[in-house]
């Protein structure tokens, strides 16, 4: 580590020893989802209300924009990084309220964590769970919107349940916990024809500067339709359609081994280019097909970590089962089976509210937050609205005997501010478009 980089760490205070004090101004620079109008107005009576997450039609999945690091999540951080934080005439307020675990972060890991704590800690203890965003859930956020008179679901982050390994016992068992059962989930609900009920279909966009002309085709690579209007040459149209459908050992007279062996260690790219020997434009074609899952090109990725993957031109090697030496992680996992898949309409948007919902219990109508089983006899449901102004009215008071799932916010008034849970308004239609 350069000497600058360790000069500009201790300046802004790391390494050294944190007092009860520092923690708690350190508490300002996490933002957070909510509060309660009754703490806030027993705190700061002029103050109380006056954020944007205390008006009543507050609701962060609805809003637009960049919903990231928004407005609001970060300027105290900065604030601290420039060494003015301390300058200011921020000043932090004592509530006297004491916890049993402080968790920093409300994704799900965080809110997991607490989820464990209390679960061996039992249900009497206090938890406070911090985090600089407007919502819960981290990466795992929902987007909402209204369509057709029904409100539409679509994932503002994570997309789903999916790993290269089976889940482990812990975190199969918080999904059983919670009442998801992702296989069953995925053969009664996954709708694969959704989109081309739609008249939706794959495509590419062929540039300019690459391929010589900007273009749009519609279709399987392989399809005549798809060769037909791509702007490739005769032979790189050959090329495709034999790399597409033709099951050709390109390594004859080598065992699965082996030819496993020689796979990893030579990129995708120079497997195109020197064994399967396509045209230089084909090569150009699948370029980018490794940016989803590895955000490099296949240039970076060897051809043996995108067999699992199911990536053309080596159907025809017929490699045995299994994961091999030198695989990555993640394709290695995938080729010795990955884990159950699954996603929900909002992504993993729902596992953090269910995480939520059993922190608090009290705070939600059962027939609102409907378990995700198609074995029951209810329809899966989960857009019961859980909004910052809900909490004002919220009947529960802050009881030493109750979990409170305290998420806080250093707000306009720069102070603490907390609250006991959340309180859903009443459920919506779920339209998902992924057909679950």
């Amino acid at each position: 580590m350069g000497g600058g980089r360790l000069e500009r760490l201790r300046r802004l205070g790391m390494g050294n020893p944190i007092t009860r004090r520092d923690f708690i101004d350190g508490i300002a620079v996490s933002a957070a989802v909510a509060a309660s109008s009754r703490v806030l107005a027993a705190v700061d009576p002029e103050g109380a209300g006056t954020a944007p997450q205390d008006r009543p039609d507050y609701y962060p999945p609805s809003l637009t924009g960049m919903r990231g690091s928004h407005p609001g999540s970060f300027e105290a951080a900065h604030a601290l990084r420039d060494g003015s934080f301390r300058r200011s005439e921020t000043r932090p307020i004592e509530t006297g309220e004491d916890y049993d675990l402080i968790v920093v972060g409300a994704g799900i890991s965080g809110l997991a964590a607490a989820y464990f704590y209390r679960a061996k800690a039992g249900v009497g203890a206090r938890v406070l769970i911090l985090d600089n965003h407007d919502d819960f859930g981290g990466h795992a956020k929902r987007n909402e919107f209204e369509f057709g008179g029904k409100i539409q679901l679509i994932n503002g982050g994570t997309l789903g349940i999916d790993s290269p390994r089976p889940y482990s016992t812990v975190a199969a068992g918080l999904l059983a916990a919670l009442g998801i059962d992702p296989v069953a989930l995925a053969a009664h609900y996954a709708n694969r024809g959704f989109y081309p009920s739609l008249g939706l279909g794959s495509g590419v966009f062929f540039d300019k500067e690459t391929f010589g002309a900007d273009r749009l085709v519609k279709g399987k690579l392989s399809s005549s339709e798809f060769l037909e209007h791509a702007p490739l040459s005769e032979a790189a149209r050959r090329d495709l359609r034999r790399l597409e459908t033709e099951p050709i050992d390109y390594l004859p007279g080598l065992s699965s081994s082996e030819k496993k062996a020689r796979l990893s260690r030579i990129s995708y790219r120079d497997y195109l280019r020197d064994l399967v020997k396509v045209e230089p434009s084909v090569i150009e074609l699948y370029q980018s097909r490794t940016h989803g899952e590895w955000g490099v090109g296949i240039d970076a990725v060897s051809a043996l970590d995108v067999w699992p993957f199911g990536l053309p031109g080596l159907q025809g090697l017929k490699l045995d089962p299994g994961s091999a030496p030198h695989m990555g992680y993640t394709a290695a996992g995938y080729a010795d089976g990955g884990s159950y898949k699954f996603h929900f309409p909002d992504g993993n948007a729902s596992i953090a509210r269910l995480l939520v919902r059993s922190l608090v219990p009290q705070r939600f109508p059962v027939a609102q937050w409907k378990t995700w089983s198609p074995r029951a006899s209810i329809t899966a449901d989960s857009t019961a609205r859980i909004t910052p102004s809900a909490f004002a009215s919220a009947a529960l008071p802050f009881q030493p005997a109750t979990v409170d799932l305290a998420i806080r916010r250093w707000l306009s008034r720069w102070f603490i501010r907390g609250w006991t849970g959340f309180t859903p308004s009443a459920p919506s239609t779920v339209c998902s478009p992924a057909g679950t």
